[in-house]
């Protein structure tokens, strides 16, 4: 419990920083605090490993954010064929520069998290987010039979 703290700690402080020296709205800080201890713990990092991982993560999630802003900023609805075929052309191309963003960070997170934890980031992902969503839907349900 006392290495759980010491995680959250860890992440916290880059998270925070990042917060502000960006425009964005963040995440809400729990959410985020729920997500580091659920990937850490469904991942097995260890202290060590854990602590670069969300340095390095999180670097990752902003340059993720930014490719996604730009192309939100220049996604109009098509008023022709043409204009629909170059928003392929751009989504397939933001495809492309997430595909190499994630083997730039993957290649810099293997130096210090194996591999064989770090395959089972998509489904750990996949999985806080569902359960995330569960939790939420829960939430929203008006209290029945009672």
């Amino acid at each position: 419990m006392k290495k759980l703290g010491i995680l959250l700690v860890c992440f916290l402080l880059p998270t925070l920083q990042w917060a502000q020296d960006t425009d964005e709205l963040p995440e809400n800080d729990q959410i985020r605090a729920q997500r580091a201890a659920y990937i850490t713990q469904r991942l097995h990092l260890t202290t060590t490993e854990a602590t670069y991982f969300w340095s390095v993560y999180n670097e990752y999630e902003v340059e993720r954010r930014k490719l996604f802003q730009q192309f939100a900023n220049t996604r109009q609805l098509p008023s022709s064929e043409a204009q629909a075929a170059a928003l392929i052309e751009q989504r397939l191309e933001l495809e492309a520069d997430l595909l190499a963003l994630k083997r730039r960070y993957y290649q810099r997170l293997k130096g210090q998290v194996p591999a064989s934890k770090l395959v089972d980031l998509p489904d750990a992902e996949r999985e806080f987010k569902r359960d995330l969503l569960r939790q939420l839907q829960q939430r929203r349900l008006p209290n029945r039979g009672g």
